[in-house]
């Protein structure tokens, strides 16, 4: 009889085990497989599953139990597995190392006897479950990477017009809309340090969590120059508050839209060259981060033609016509003016200075230079020479549209 009890025992162990593997499984052919296996533990457990990543940020919860006040409790001890009572809420948690990295399930229920019985059952299932997901979505994810990166470097290399067709079906598989406009962009560090796999992947994830389209690779212009990330992303509005957001973590040129994919290799270029004038507005800058991209269907008329002329030959003729500007209040006082839309009141409260100040530091600019800062030959040298700084300053004066010009209306220098 004794041994009979134990194998009925026993066989019941196993028909729970078996049901509740079963009903875990189950998650894992959901669209949302992680949020299922939550929704499914607690209703075994009758009361809360919660998995949390490494930060404490919440990946997926059910149930009424304190799901931060479980959190505090882990984050205050590094042990892999915690036994706690809050209030009348009965909690086991357990560590999982991930690809990702560690993340945490917790389990709570108001019957202490619940956990006893299928606590551990419930974590041991769980987390094997938990690490197929994520290696499942690894792999897809990698598939998913080198095909986005294979894409987009078919297309820097060129396309020809007849064979249009059979890329946009590709692009298509990554979710842009055919035959619509496109951006190519350029990504930099703003260190100015060689971009990073890892910054690649972070701008990938960045873009799916914003539902933009987005391929992505990272690439070497010359081998002595830093590597950058090139980019390529639907012309809308989405896309554009993406680049926006990107844009305080990274240096970022745009492209003009265009539609013709045989037009890619030429508004890669365009991309660079956008990338260049950040660059150059970035050096001039002491919060870069603020400057936002360059796109080069936005930029004023005097940014775009500095960025076509010889670079070399520009510093040669900006030295001149600034030459007789030595004095380091005058240039800024000038270059503040300048940012401030030509506002003597502006500019006198951006330098902490009264305005009568300003106007006499902008009569000792006219008596170096040879000539008023209001007049539209002298004002458009002195913009053109300090054109980086001009862009730099209005960013740091919070003004709406980066660049000198705007604001509010030139003021009586008398």
């Amino acid at each position: 009889m004794e041994a009979g009890a134990k194998t009925a025992a026993e066989v019941e162990r196993l028909a729970t085990t078996l049901d509740i593997t079963n009903t875990l499984l189950s998650a894992v052919s959901s669209t949302d497989p992680v949020r299922a296996l939550a929704a499914r533990i607690s209703t075994i457990c009758r009361g809360t599953a919660v998995i949390y990543d490494f930060e404490g940020n919440i990946v997926a919860s059910t149930g009424e139990a304190p799901v931060q006040l479980i959190w505090n409790d882990v984050a205050a001890t590094h042990q892999r597995e915690l036994n706690l009572e809050i209030g009348r809420w009965f909690v086991r948690t357990r560590r999982v190392a991930l690809r990702d990295g560690v993340h945490v399930i917790a389990i709570a229920s108001r019957g202490e006897e619940t956990l006893d019985q299928v606590g551990e059952l419930l974590l041991d299932t769980s987390e094997r479950l938990l690490g197929a997901v994520h290696g499942i979505r690894y792999g897809a994810s990698q598939r998913d990477r080198r095909d986005n990166e294979q894409l987009i470097a078919s297309l820097h290399d060129g396309v020809v017009p007849a064979r249009e067709h059979r890329f946009w079906s590709r692009l298509a598989q990554f979710r842009f809309p055919a035959y619509a406009p496109v951006r190519a962009l350029e990504f930099a560090p703003l260190s100015g340090s060689s971009a990073a796999e890892s910054q690649v992947t972070a701008l990938l994830s960045r873009a799916r969590g914003e539902d933009v389209p987005f391929l992505v690779m990272l690439r070497r212009a010359d081998m002595d120059a830093p590597a950058t990330i090139a980019g390529l992303v639907p012309d809308s509005p989405a896309a554009e508050s993406w680049i926006a957001g990107v844009s305080r973590q990274f240096l970022v040129g745009a492209s003009a839209p265009f539609s013709a994919l045989s037009q890619v290799p030429a508004c890669v270029r365009e991309a660079e060259t956008a990338l260049g004038i950040a660059r150059q507005w970035a050096a001039a800058a002491q919060s870069p981060e603020r400057l936002g991209p360059v796109l080069m269907d936005r930029i004023d008329l005097s940014t775009w033609l500095l960025s076509h002329v010889d670079r070399r030959q520009l510093d040669a003729r900006i030295s001149g016509t600034l030459a007789a500007l030595e004095s380091a209040s005058l240039r800024e006082t000038l270059t503040t003016f300048l940012a401030t839309g030509q506002s003597i009141a502006a500019t006198a409260d951006a330098l902490f200075v009264h305005p009568n100040t300003i106007r006499y530091r902008l009569s000792r600019v006219e008596e170096e230079i040879g000539g008023p800062v209001t007049s539209p030959f002298v004002l458009s040298n002195l913009i053109l020479a300090l054109h980086p700084e001009l862009i730099a300053r209005a960013s740091e004066l919070n003004r709406d549209t980066p660049g000198p010009f705007g604001g509010a209306p030139a003021e009586d220098l008398s």
